[in-house]
Parts: C-alpha cells; sequence; structure tokens
C-alpha cells in the first residue's frame, strides 16, 4: 500500500496501534483512579515541573533504548520495534526512580519517603506517557525501514546501471571490429582456422549474452570462457599474451566475466612482444583468484576504469566482499573473492 508515495506496511502499522491501544487502556484507568481518588493541585509548579522531566526522561529513554537494541540487532523486523518499547519502559523506570528519589526524598527533603510507593508511582507515571515511548519508537523504527527500502531501492537501480554498462562494454564495436578484421586476415593467409576462429567468437559473444546480467556463475565456466577469450586474442596477438593457470580446485562461483575483465586491462595497459611475452598468472589462495602480471606499461593508453569499478562495485553490492587491486614498481596484482555457494 502507498500513501503519498510512500510504501506503507500494514502489518507494522496495526501492531504500533495495538501497543498504543494496550497501553492507553492502562493509561486511562490510571487517569481514571487519579480523578477518582487523588486531589491534585493544577497550580503546583513542582508537578508540572516533573512531569516536563518525566517526558524528557521518556524520550531519552526511547533513543538511547534505540541505539542499544540497533547495535545488538541488525534486522528491521517488527520484533526489534517491539525491544526498543520495552526497554525504554524499563529504562525510564530506573531512572524515573532515581529521579524521583532525588526530587522527593533530597530536594524536598521528604521525611516520609516510601521507596514501594514511589516505585509503583513512576509505573503509572510510565504507563502515563506511554503515548511517547510508542510513537517515538515507532517514528525511529518507521523511519530506518523507510531508509533501508530507499537503499535498497538505490542498490538495485546501480546493479542494473553497472551490468549495462558493463554489457556495454563487452558489445563494443571497437572489440567486434577487430575480431572481424583478424577474421579478415585469416581468409586471405589461413583459412583452415577459420572454423575456430568463429567457434571461439560465438562462445565469447554467446557467454556475454548469456551471462552479462547472472549475478553469479560458477568458475569453471568463467574459465571455459577466458580459453575461449584468449584463443582470439592468440589469433590477433599471437604467443605476445599468455596465461598460465594453476587453479585445480574450480568449484565456486565467480561474478561473469571478472577473470577476462582482468585479463583484457593487462593486455591493455602492457607491452608485449614474441620474445618477450606478458605472462598473467591465475592461482586461488585463501579463497581468492590471483591475477598477477609483470608491468611493463605502455607509453599512452586512454582508461575509463569501467571493468574495475564494476568489480568492486558489484561484490561490495551483493556480497559486501572487497576486490584487492595492489600495484607495485614492477607487478599488478588482482584478488577477487571466491563464492562458496549460491
Amino acid at each position: 500500500m502507498k500513501i503519498f508515495n510512500q510504501k506503507i506496511n500494514i502489518k507494522q502499522v496495526l501492531v504500533v496501534i495495538v501497543l498504543l491501544l494496550f497501553g492507553n487502556s492502562g493509561k486511562i484507568y490510571l487517569l481514571h483512579n487519579v480523578r477518582v481518588n487523588s486531589d491534585i493541585d493544577f497550580y503546583d509548579y513542582f508537578d508540572h515541573i516533573s512531569v516536563f522531566l518525566f517526558s524528557l526522561v521518556s524520550l531519552i529513554s526511547v533513543i538511547v533504548s534505540w541505539k542499544v537494541i540497533n547495535k545488538i540487532d541488525k534486522t528491521n523486523t517488527i520484533l526489534k520495534f517491539v525491544k526498543v518499547y520495552i526497554l525504554s519502559f524499563l529504562l525510564f523506570v530506573a531512572v524515573g526512580v532515581i529521579i524521583d528519589y532525588v526530587l522527593l526524598g533530597i530536594v524536598m527533603n521528604s521525611k516520609e519517603y516510601n521507596f514501594i510507593i514511589r516505585f509503583i508511582n513512576t509505573m503509572s507515571v510510565a504507563f502515563i506517557l506511554v503515548d511517547i515511548f510508542a510513537l517515538t519508537s515507532a517514528f525511529l523504527y518507521f523511519r530506518q525501514s523507510q531508509k533501508a527500502t530507499l537503499e535498497l531501492e538505490q542498490t538495485e537501480k546501480e546493479k542494473a546501471v553497472l551490468q549495462s554498462q558493463m554489457l556495454q562494454k563487452n558489445l563494443e564495436p571497437h572489440f567486434l571490429f577487430n575480431n572481424l578484421s583478424v577474421l579478415s586476415g585469416l581468409v586471405r593467409k589461413n583459412p583452415e582456422q577459420i572454423e575456430g576462429f568463429i567457434d571461439d567468437f560465438s562462445d565469447v559473444y554467446r557467454y556475454y549474452l548469456n551471462h552479462g546480467k547472472k549475478q553469479l556463475v560458477e568458475l569453471k565456466d568463467e574459465l571455459s570462457f577466458l580459453i575461449s577469450y584468449m584463443n582470439l586474442m592468440e589469433k590477433r596477438f599471437g604467443n605476445t599474451y599468455q596465461i598460465e593457470n594453476s587453479i585445480e580446485n574450480t568449484d565456486g562461483f565467480i561474478i561473469p566475466c571478472s577473470l577476462q575483465l582482468c585479463v583484457e586491462n593487462a593486455i591493455k595497459h602492457n607491452k608485449a612482444s614474441e620474445k618477450n611475452p606478458l605472462l598473467i598468472y591465475l592461482s586461488l589462495k585463501e579463497n581468492r583468484i590471483v591475477i598477477k602480471n609483470k608491468l611493463n606499461k605502455v607509453d599512452f593508453t586512454i582508461g575509463t576504469g569501467t571493468g574495475n569499478d564494476y568489480l568492486k562495485r558489484q561484490y561490495q553490492l551483493n556480497f559486501n566482499k572487497n576486490v584487492i587491486f595492489t600495484e607495485t614498481d614492477n607487478e599488478f596484482t588482482v584478488k577477487i573473492p571466491l563464492i562458496p555457494e549460491v
């Protein structure tokens, strides 16, 4: 249900209303007893000061209770609201007894101070101020619920944008034209290699289209895709860029195109030749895929950083894990978290 363009959880609202009705039932009963059995002087300033102080304490009790519960309970369920409500009530009674004793027992120097009676009186005040407990708790709870909803919507939008950018990057015309140029060269010089090239080319684009919007793929599928991608690079650059893969256990999952992005960056930003090829090492250490290569930077490249940003944000948004990029004077390393299961 939406009111003023805001999503409202009916169940949560009903729970708050029930708690308010329950608390106010006790409040009405207490006020009735006060009316029948007590004589209250409306012009007694001390009573007004006491009510103000206790109202302030009730508000502070809810805020403190919210902060305490929020550190312990990271969920956003209605049970969390109930916990805050109960804790703030108990905290108010504890602090209220102390304030009551200070006001009556010390400041007013009351000689007939009875702790049991004053404790019951403080409990009565707590019921009278139940609106503050319930409404303040509800306000804090619903504000966090709304914030969490907005953050979730923003996260989903960011994921969609990142995936769209990544798909556009993988399907960019530059990559297509380069491979068509390679294909044209094979037609003239090595026609026997055309069939294998087309198979690899089809596998790469099929992988882009079929897995580009998936959250995770199996590591073994990503490694198989990387082989097809490197076959295309070999047709284009010869043995200039090579991969040494020491990963034996391929259990686990990874974000699609993660390895290809890292390899692509290594090829794009480093010089190499047939005599001095660039070796890109793949290994598995402590549940992270490690991609490492020596640095031999080209003189000038235009890099948008889209690939690295995509990896970092996707792992943070989806799994709260970090992709680690490390660069030294002669080596560049990327460590990608391996997700054990989905």
